[in-house]
């Protein structure tokens, strides 16, 4: 079974090939809740591992539970994917693309030195020093590691942004972002986008008891 991208996700992901094809920049998807992160989540892990002549890449979710979703998306695909995460009960690397949660690949950081091209960062707003350290310890044994962050909420209170481009190529000052981690948000997904190509439906308020 396989699955077609919506025309929004579609656009999305290309958004974020053609700059990763250009860049190795972290960069940010900012998609609305009900967007389905976790098909475009298993569309660019594809790419990566296609584009890269089968090398491995790394897809980070927050618990064990987004890890089970994301899987389930991905398997739709047809291709096999491996769930690193001691939480979710196994820890394999068996196949090319891994699911994982961050503390289980933190401390089993020497598994995933060799032949990664890519980390996926699902829930993108959550980054914490566990991903950063992660981050730091591939990059340097790959410089061209590719980084894409997905995420329903690209600002946060206190520190603002966290992408310092807007697809339209405004850039966030330091009033409006405080050291960002993404470079540029390549696409950013509405409520308004998805109301108009008729995926969700407009809200109707009623009066009390109506």
């Amino acid at each position: 079974m396989t699955f077609t991208l919506r025309p929004y996700q579609a656009r999305a992901t290309d958004a974020a090939k053609e700059f990763l094809r250009q860049s190795i920049d972290p960069c940010l998807i900012d998609a609305s809740p009900a967007a389905g992160k976790s098909y475009m989540v298993a569309e660019m892990a594809n790419w990566f591992r296609e584009v890269s002549g089968g090398k491995r890449v790394l897809c980070l979710q927050p618990n064990s539970k987004l890890v089970k979703q994301n899987v389930q998306k991905f398997q739709l695909t047809g291709e096999r994917c491996s769930i690193f995460s001691a939480s979710a009960g196994t820890k394999s690397t068996r196949h090319p693309v891994i699911y994982a949660t961050p503390l289980t690949v933190k401390n089993s950081i020497s598994r995933f030195l060799r032949d990664y091209c890519a980390i996926i960062l699902d829930e993108a707003h959550t980054l914490a020093p566990t991903h950063l350290e992660i981050i730091e310890a591939m990059r340097d044994a790959n410089p061209n590691l590719r980084i894409l962050g997905l995420t329903g909420t690209s600002y946060r209170m206190l520190k603002g942004y966290i992408f310092r481009m807007w697809p339209d190529g405004r850039v966030n000052t330091d009033e409006t972002t405080r050291d960002p981690f993404f470079s540029k948000m390549v696409y950013r997904v509405s409520a308004e986008e998805m109301l108009g190509e008729g995926f969700i439906t407009p809200m109707e308020i009623r009066p009390v008891n109506d």
